[in-house]
């Protein structure tokens, strides 16, 4: 459906400010209650504009359809309170660099924006990577209208100079980007410095602060530490003018760095910092502008900025069906000066870094060295690390030591040192868990800390000095980690969870109610519960967990389906499911498990029934026994085996 809406034109400053195209939002992909200090999109479904281009002066217009629309609507705009007013901004101008129009937001709340550019867009130029006659390709900034990008996408997108990305975390208090984690992960596994941006909704203090604690939490949720550069993208039209944006835009500066993020930038695009937004009191070194030029040519423009967005259809050639924002970086805020546009199997990492390392992944090979604290390996992709190494700066005295925990060889009985390889390669064997350890003067000066992406567990932990990180009797692959040599005395990085779980057996508890007999005595681990051969009927069971050593979340419930009474609530904790004392067969049977128990075990069970003897093992909410054939279950059996072990005999 077309959204309606009417073009102001305003003055803001002394700056005319043109009107702006009505565009749809997709619907978000992840969305929440809004806080009450968040501002809440605003719909207008009464209005309508239309686009029109003139060419001739390579600038965008916008007319009213009609001109009863256009005096009522003005007619009710006057009566509207002036701070309620929503601003509308220009979407194109003409500087001494010629004409350019400006950018949409990158809302996914809001009703009347979308990321498509409709007709708009037609005059954005459409730019090949491979195209030299552009200003500066530094980095591109994404959002999860990409959707979900891999190493090779990453890698790929090196070849052409990119040496960064800004990936968007969240907006308002209510919305996740759902592909953020991969999307950063496998861009620091590409080599690129990772970025994130926050859209911000926020018009007073208050709301500035909440939207930062909001980005800043789910910053280090997903891995990402205080060295990060943090963005606040502040564009969205139906704020415009309603609050100080200068001082709410420092708030939200300041709040991230009482958070610990000390590198904060500011974007939008040009007309905000000619009029909404004071560029001088929040630093012109700190600004990201956009403005993108109808004609492209290979100057790069507004460079007392920090960096400047000068296209939003960027496309890869090996990158199907997508399109990029591009911007060119002016004092390195999002790129690595030492980043290697041109990877290869052993790029030179940050001369700075006290160390460097590589992982060989499963399907692509060995990827390029990472320095300090960056993630090797890839995130979203199922992919195994099957092999790593690890150098030492050559300013370091002493060697860095690692060790690698391997599917069916189990830990390497040597440790490998400064860039031998830890692993296997061309034997498809996944890298379990790993240790790390500094030795020689290195030793006396750091302390390493490391952590993997795990199979099932995500980012865990982390371990230190020769620690084991990872898993181990889960047949869990490793995919991904991130090293970290900190300097004696500093602070260790933060994480949640496990740093490493080595599996261990759970078992369930179970008993049966039987036919004349009553409940007879509790069993475990695959026993009989019932009888075999007395024609007897079961007419109710209870379960629970009874030996859980890693105290993994969650239980078992179960479903029993009885005579004339057919499937019964599903129950939990050793709770009756059946029936006691009205002479009723048990039939059928169900049983899962719930929490991080389903996540790393499987429940297996099955019955003997009437007529039929023992059934086979089935699994995880199946179906045991019969249902509609009036058949008896008189025995069951139930064991709890790890995720991959094997069903039993």
């Amino acid at each position: 459906m077309k959204n309606k809406r009417i073009a102001l034109s305003l003055i803001v400053g002394g700056m005319m400010l043109f009107p702006v195209a009505a565009r749809a939002v997709e619907k978000p992909l992840e969305t929440g209650s809004s806080t009450e200090n968040t501002v809440v999109p605003q719909m207008n479904s009464t209005m309508e504009s239309t686009v029109n281009s003139r060419s001739n002066e390579g600038v965008i217009t916008e007319e009213r359809e009609n001109s009863s629309e256009t005096s009522s609507t003005a007619s009710s705009t006057e009566e509207t309170s002036k701070t309620d007013q929503t601003m509308e901004l220009p979407v194109w101008g003409e500087a001494e660099y010629g004409a350019y129009s400006l950018p949409r937001n990158r809302s996914d709340l809001s009703g009347n924006n979308t990321r498509g550019r409709l007709a708009r867009s037609a005059s954005i130029p459409s730019v090949l990577a491979s195209n030299t006659n552009t200003p500066t390709k530094s980095f591109v900034d994404i959002s999860s209208h990409n959707g979900a990008l891999s190493v090779n996408d990453f890698l790929n997108m090196k070849k052409y100079g990119v040496a960064g990305v800004v990936v968007k975390l969240t907006e308002a208090t209510s919305y996740k980007n759902p592909y953020a984690a991969s999307q950063v992960n496998n861009a620091q596994a590409a080599g690129l410095k990772v970025s994130a941006y926050h859209y911000s909704w926020f018009t007073t203090d208050s709301q500035a602060r909440s939207e930062a604690d909001y980005f800043a939490s789910f910053a280090k949720s997903i891995g990402l530490d205080n060295s990060t550069v943090m963005v606040n993208d502040i564009e969205e039209p139906q704020i415009a003018g309603k609050g100080n944006h200068t001082a709410n835009s420092v708030a939200f500066e300041n709040r991230l760095k009482q958070l610990g993020f000390q590198s904060v930038r500011h974007y939008s695009s040009l007309s905000w910092f000619n009029g909404l937004i004071n560029a001088n009191t929040i630093g012109k070194k700190k600004i990201w502008v956009a403005a993108y030029p109808y004609t492209l040519t290979n100057k790069n423009y507004y460079t007392d900025y920090s960096s400047w967005q000068w296209n939003s259809r960027l496309r890869f050639p090996e990158i199907s069906n997508n399109e990029f924002d591009i911007s060119a970086d002016y004092n390195n805020s999002f790129t690595n000066p030492s980043s290697n546009p041109n990877p290869n199997p052993n790029p030179v990492p940050d001369p700075n870094s006290p160390i460097s390392y590589a992982s060989h992944a499963q399907g692509l090979g060995w990827l390029s060295s990472v320095s300090n604290n960056y993630i090797s390996g890839t995130i979203g992709e199922s992919r195994r690390i099957e092999a790593l190494k690890m150098t030492l700066s050559n300013k370091i005295s002493g060697n860095i030591e690692y060790q690698s925990h391997i599917q069916s060889m189990g830990w390497e009985s040597n440790w490998k040192r400064n860039g031998e390889n830890s692993g296997t390669t061309g034997q498809s064997k996944r890298i379990e868990a790993l240790k790390i350890r500094l030795t020689g003067e290195v030793a006396n000066q750091y302390d390493v800390y490391y952590r993997v992406h795990s199979e099932k567990f995500g980012w865990m932990n982390w371990a230190k000095n020769g620690e084991a990180a990872g898993t181990e009797g889960f047949s869990y692959r490793v995919e991904a980690f991130q090293v970290q040599l900190v300097p004696k005395g500093q602070s260790a990085p933060t994480g949640q969870g496990r740093k490493f779980v080595k599996f261990q057996n759970t078992d369930a508890t179970y008993q049966t109610h039987i036919q004349r007999l009553g409940w007879i005595d509790s069993v475990n681990d695959s026993r009989v519960s019932g009888t075999v051969g007395e024609a007897l009927r079961l007419e109710a069971l209870k379960l629970k967990i009874s030996d859980n050593p890693l105290s993994f979340s969650g239980g078992i419930e179960y479903q029993a389906h009885v005579q004339r009474g057919g499937w019964k609530k599903s129950v939990s904790n050793y709770a009756l499911s059946g029936t006691e004392g009205h002479g009723l067969r048990m039939e059928a049977v169900k049983i899962r498990l719930t929490g991080d128990l389903a996540k790393h075990y499987n429940v297996y069970y099955r019955v003997h029934g009437q007529s039929y003897g023992w059934q086979s093992w089935v699994k995880n909410d199946e179906v045991a026994g019969t249902t509609g054939k009036s058949k008896r279950i008189e025995a069951v059996q139930v064991k709890i085996v790890r995720k991959y072990g094997a069903a039993p005999q």
